[in-house]
């Protein structure tokens, strides 16, 4: 029988990440207020806030918080789902200790153990597959939603992510390793297995996907946010692995901050079909791949509940 409550408690990962965001945000600017308020050298009172509403404002300022908040939420959602994946209490009615005992053991045998090596190409070409074909979601719904294409690039041009140049190691560090992190651990972690511990694979997999596009605050990301998280949801459904799914989402990310200047869509119609075309088949095939180098999961959560 599942676990009641299951879908309630799926929101509160999220709920989680935007205390921690305005918590540090408040942190954050009253720092900065102290810091100013020292260095100030003249001027009036509007001088001063001036000064402060152009610090909060600056991508250096903005970058810190999200790793501050993400670097919380790392550690925070991390022990979370070690607790809830590692401490599951096995004293159920109905259940044989003894019985699941040896199915845990072989569950837990090995972060990786009876992996394939495919796997590790499957996760670069799923990551390139996947980023194209976000790039050409977008570009579809910014030519049916224009300004959402323009609240997009505005948030961009705000924390520095507008091309290489302007890419900063703190802004490499968050939207690279530590915003996937924590990510991954709220939706495909905790809110996943909430919600599947209540209900069905799909009812898990559209709810996580659907808060984390709304996680991003502008319908466009929110777009291919949803996207990518329903592919990271199956592919977490068949691993239960949340490392497979933080490493195929760093990726994703390195390919959209790092390579995506060099990306081309075609600059013809035919050019933009074939690549299209040959997106969605890198996108299968490196899913193909992930999936078929992970090995059979035992299904000790259907013994439990």
């Amino acid at each position: 029988m599942k676990r009641s409550g299951g879908i309630g408690k799926a929101f509160i990962p999220i709920l989680v990440i935007l205390l921690v965001q305005n918590i540090v945000s408040i942190v954050g600017v009253e720092i900065l207020v102290m810091i100013e308020a020292g260095t100030f050298s003249g001027g009036d009172f509007m001088d001063f806030m001036g000064r402060l509403f152009e610090g909060v404002q600056s991508p250096t300022f903005l970058v810190y918080m999200n790793i501050a908040y993400a670097t919380i939420c790392v550690i925070w959602f991390g022990i979370w789902y070690y607790n809830m994946t590692h401490n599951r209490p096995v004293a159920q009615p109905g259940v044989d200790v003894h019985d699941i005992a040896a199915d845990i053991n072989r569950e837990r045998k090995g972060l990786f153990e009876g992996y394939r090596w495919p796997i590790i190409p499957g996760m670069i070409v799923l990551a390139l597959g996947m980023q194209y074909l976000c790039s050409y979601l977008m570009n579809f719904v910014a030519t049916l939603q224009p300004a959402w294409l323009e609240q997009y690039q505005k948030m961009m041009d705000m924390i520095g992510l507008t091309g290489e140049e302007n890419m900063s190691v703190a802004l490499i560090i968050y939207a690279i390793l530590l915003g996937p992190a924590s990510e991954e651990l709220s939706f495909r972690g905790l809110t996943f297995l909430y919600a599947r511990r209540s209900g069905s694979f799909w009812l898990a997999n559209i709810l996580q996907a659907f808060l984390f596009g709304l996680l991003h605050l502008n319908p466009l990301q929110g777009i291919y946010a949803f996207a990518v998280g329903i592919i990271l949801g199956m592919i977490y459904e068949r691993s239960r692995n949340i490392v497979v799914t933080i490493i195929i989402h760093i990726l994703f990310n390195f390919a959209g901050t790092m390579v995506g200047d060099y990306m081309t869509l075609g600059d013809n119609a035919i050019a933009f079909y074939f690549i299209l075309l040959g997106s969605l088949i890198v996108t299968y095939i490196g899913y193909e791949m992930v999936v078929r180098s992970i090995p059979k999961r035992v299904e000790i959560e259907e013994k439990f509940f």
